[in-house]
């Protein structure tokens, strides 16, 4: 097992809470199941701090981890150690690096990405590009996901790619880029859009067999849906079950399938409230939690006219309010309040009330 990268962490606001190190498996044919790392003593295989995979998922030969920095040893020099087991169960050797803690000693702060967005070879300067979308329709992490829309590629020919992203601060990082080489064949794509999808409990019915799903817009007809069930799969069985679903193409293929553990109460009578995904996802709170002291961005698709925003706590009390004129993204100041859940209504002058929940650490 070889480091592909090491970082020297800083516990101050120059340097992230996260550090990253890529690991590979040497045994030809077997991925990563798992990894953890102590500092200075080694507790033994097995006993050390588990570490996060990058993706969610140990699926590789070669992973990125993620290492929370969030608790870190006294100042001076330390050892860190490292190791990967594989899908065998076995743990590798242990890779071990020196790490020094500056006396910069400060609170790691939260990063959250807010927005993100890309260019083609020529910088237009930072929040002049190409927005891009969080693939969960929420810019609310240190890591996201994030879609391209690549309808408008640039001229056939080797092309600079730059990606860059704006955290919590209104700050923007600097720009990730990469090559792209633009073949001829590859500025048309196929129309990509749903045509069905469907649903079962625990036991695979086959592809087409199983319950069917509802477009929540009554039409079928996007790359992405929002989807609401029918009927509820039978049989019924009370209890944990693995709900499924998959998604069909205008090619008639079946995608694979993605299941959840669900609770199924087989005494609940009379339907469940669906919520609007539309309207949840364009209008947002980010970051969200936040720290306590810190205020944070309401965001919209589209200009609300003058609104007031109402904050209250747990019980109904009115903690804040702000009025503001119209705009798609403002800063809402959120000073003396304890950790907890509350509420923020968004009244806009044309419509009714608005409410989104704001978690406070």
């Amino acid at each position: 097992m070889g480091p592909l990268m090491a970082a020297r962490m800083q516990r101050d606001r120059t340097w992230g809470a996260v550090l990253a190190m890529s690991f590979a498996w040497t045994a030809v044919g077997q991925g990563l199941a798992g990894a953890e790392y102590y500092w200075d003593n080694d507790p033994g295989a097995g006993n050390g701090l588990a570490i996060l995979a990058a993706d969610g998922a140990w699926d590789e030969v070669i992973e990125v981890l993620l290492l929370e920095s969030s608790a870190l040893p006294g100042e001076g020099t330390h050892t860190l150690g490292l190791r990967a087991r594989n899908a065998q169960g076995s743990w590798g050797p242990t890779f071990t690096t020196v790490v020094v803690i500056d006396p910069a000693i400060g609170t790691v702060p939260a990063i959250n990405i807010t927005l993100a967005e890309y260019f083609w070879d020529n910088d237009p300067g930072a929040g002049n590009g190409v927005p891009l979308i969080a693939m969960d329709g929420n810019y609310n992490a240190a890591l996201e996901t994030i879609m391209l829309e690549t309808d408008e590629l640039p001229a056939i020919g080797a092309h600079t790619l730059s990606v860059r992203s704006r955290d919590a601060n209104a700050n923007w990082g600097v720009p990730f880029s990469v090559i792209v080489d633009v073949l001829p064949g590859a500025v048309s794509f196929p129309d990509v859009e749903v045509t069905a999808a469907e649903c079962f409990v625990n036991t695979d019915p086959g592809e087409g067999s199983g319950t069917p799903l509802l477009a929540l817009d009554g039409d079928f007809g996007s790359a992405f849906e929002a989807l609401r069930g029918g009927s509820i799969p039978v049989p019924v069985i009370a209890g944990t079950n693995v709900l499924w679903t998959r998604a069909r193409d205008t090619n008639g293929a079946w995608g694979p399938a993605f299941g959840i553990v669900a609770n199924i109460d087989t005494t609940i009578t009379g339907t469940v409230g669906i919520p609007d995904i539309a309207q949840e996802r364009a209008l947002v709170l980010a970051p969200n939690p936040i720290e306590a002291g810190r205020g944070f961005l309401i965001r919209s698709t589209r200009s609300l006219g003058p609104t007031r925003v109402r904050i209250t706590d747990a019980e109904g009390r009115i903690v804040a309010e702000h009025r503001f004129n119209g705009q798609v993204e403002w800063y809402v100041p959120l000073s003396d309040v304890a950790a907890g859940t509350y509420h923020v209504g968004i009244l806009p002058e044309e419509g009714g009330m608005i409410w989104r929940r704001l978690v406070v650490q």
